[in-house]
């Protein structure tokens, strides 16, 4: 295992940190089509982890700390690591680096009090959609609270099919990262609903969304749902 020594990134040694944690990585690689495991695919066989350090508002905090590792091991610890939160990721890329893959989405890890794992699975031949959302009075146009809704679902139709993918978050969230879809264009519909699964409201609806391949995140925006009779 390497610790790599690039512009812009950290330098660290195994023995620098008295009290140090590790982060361990794990990815794999899956074709939605097939609902199959795959290889690492042919002429990208480094995996690269980005441990940013953050703040406690989750803004970048100086630089990150990169580590490398062989792709056909699936799994590998960091470097010693100072005790610390981080915005962790990987990037397959090519042998020297020049040439990247796919990107893994990032998740925040905590390592202040002991050692985690940051799992990954990178989709071949699919996506994701972001969104952010807000709630508005139907009538009122004010901006509303998610006090009495419950939930947001997005139902994500693959054209030229009839079943929708449906994802739902915790209203207060504010923001989500749909699960994985395969590449192709979508109709996209996103509502509010009570606890009960019924909708308070539904969002103009959004089409010829595109999800690419490769693990690609396709950013919707912001998203206002009217609710009705407020």
């Amino acid at each position: 295992m390497l610790a790599l020594s690039a512009t812009g990134c950290v330098v660290y040694a195994e023995d620098r940190y008295e009290d140090a944690a590790t982060i361990s990585a794990e990815w794999s690689f899956e074709n939605i089509a097939t609902n199959t495991r795959t290889d690492c695919p042919a002429g990208f066989d480094t995996v690269r982890m980005i441990s940013q350090p953050v703040d406690r508002d989750l803004r970048p905090l100086g630089e990150p700390f990169v580590d490398l590792f062989d792709c056909r091991d699936g799994r590998h610890a960091s470097e010693l690591l100072p005790p610390d939160v981080y915005q962790v990721w990987l990037e397959i890329v090519s042998n020297g680096g020049e040439s990247l893959y796919a990107q893994s989405t990032s998740a925040i890890v905590d390592v202040i009090d002991r050692d985690a794992l940051f799992s990954a699975t990178i989709l071949d031949d699919g996506g994701y959609f972001l969104f952010d959302w807000t709630l508005r009075g139907e009538t009122s146009n004010a901006t509303l609270s998610c006090a009495g809704t419950d939930s947001i679902e997005i139902l994500s139709t693959l054209s030229g099919t009839t079943e929708a993918r449906s994802d739902k978050f915790n209203c207060d969230d504010g923001s989500a990262l749909t699960a994985g879809l395969l590449a192709g264009s979508y109709t996209v519909s996103v509502s509010a609903l009570d606890r009960s699964d019924r909708a308070l409201g539904t969002a103009p609806t959004l089409t010829s969304k595109a999800i690419r391949d490769r693990n690609q995140v396709t950013d919707l925006g912001l998203i206002t749902i009217p609710i009705a009779n407020q």
